[in-house]
């Protein structure tokens, strides 16, 4: 059941590129976490900022281009506690869990088609 369109799908990226921001100042995280938080923040924000949907900026990345990297970016997060060796800050270990998790299920519930449809619908309407 896809119940998320492109545009609320672009609220929910821009809100968390800033919560991986501001996270680290706000729960403490020790200071690789905060690093990996930082870049993940700017990179989140940089990827959102090039998507083809209704928030993107640049409009470079196909929107099913970016579910597909928004799938794998989720996945790593849930793991990125132990590899970057973090996991003892439960703070830091549990956010990126939560945001991990929560980005999947955005992704389920995303339909990263809704783009391709409004835009032909546009096209139609312009001929």
């Amino acid at each position: 059941m896809k119940v998320l369109d492109p545009k609320v799908h672009g609220v929910l990226d821009y809100l968390l590129a800033i919560a991986f921001l501001i996270a680290p100042s706000v729960f403490g995280f020790v200071e690789v976490a905060a690093t990996v938080s930082y870049v993940i923040g700017v990179i989140y924000l940089l990827t959102s900022i090039v998507t083809k949907y209704p928030l993107g900026l640049v409009k470079l990345l196909p929107f099913p281009v970016h579910g597909v990297l928004e799938g794998i970016m989720a996945a790593a997060w849930i793991v990125f506690p132990w590899i970057f060796g973090f996991a003892d800050d439960a703070a830091a270990r549990n956010f990126f869990i939560i945001a991990g998790v929560g980005l999947l299920v955005v992704v389920a519930l995303t339909d990263y088609k809704g783009v391709h449809v409004e835009h032909s619908h546009n096209t139609h309407a312009r001929v």
